[in-house]
């Protein structure tokens, strides 16, 4: 049991150490910018919650967001990801949006549909609607680095617009506010199994333990 356990501990430290944000990130309700030119009643343009995964096995990114309201309550709303692949610049900073940054986006839209620009639309299927969530599927091909060794180095923000409108005075909130965030890695199966029998190794082992004592 002393090997199973010392087995079951190198396991857990062989796993890659979460060196990114694991959880996406949070942002206030109601927080719309003061130069949105929308209505405040637009609240699927508020963001609540934005998380991005990158599965290495499979190249593909899981971008998903939930807002306040039901995705596609105004017509004109567009769900715009900017991301910052090694290049990125601050495109906002003439707004007193410093530091979201970034060298591609890719808009979704309440219609099911998605663009990455610069390299086309998204497969049919890749943008999923449920309630107030929107989330999407990308392949990492259409994203190539611009500098990041890693993928998962990648840095992204969310920001909803109402079409309706032009220019910066079409946003509705940023999320974060004036920064970006990184993705979750999604593990292996492998990986995961070997998690999955180190933490068992280990509860048998404490088990065992506390029987004989």
């Amino acid at each position: 049991m002393r090997l199973l356990a010392s087995l079951s501990a190198a396991t857990l430290l062989a796993l890659p150490l979460a060196s990114h944000a694991l959880d996406g990130i949070t942002d206030r309700p109601g927080d719309f910018l003061a130069t949105f030119a929308g209505s405040s009643a637009s609240t699927d343009l508020d963001v609540l919650g934005a998380s991005v995964f990158y599965n290495a096995g499979t190249d593909v990114f899981t971008l998903t967001a939930t807002m306040s309201g039901a995705v596609g309550s105004t017509a004109t709303g567009l769900y715009v990801w900017g991301v910052n692949r090694g290049a990125g610049a601050a495109g906002f900073a003439a707004n007193g949006i410093t530091g979201v940054r970034f060298d591609r986006v890719i808009l979704l839209r309440p219609d099911g549909t998605g663009t990455v620009a610069g390299a086309g639309a998204l497969p049919g299927g890749s943008v999923m609607l449920s309630g107030n969530t929107i989330t999407a599927t990308v392949s990492g091909s259409l994203l190539p680095s611009t500098g990041f060794a890693n993928k998962l180095d990648y840095t992204w923000n969310l920001w909803p617009r109402d079409s309706a409108f032009a220019g910066f005075t079409a946003i509705a909130d940023f999320a974060p506010d004036n920064a970006n965030f990184t993705a979750t890695p999604v593990p292996e199966p492998s990986t995961a199994v070997l998690s999955l029998l180190g933490l068992g190794g280990l509860v048998a082992w404490r088990r065992r333990r506390q029987s004989n004592s």
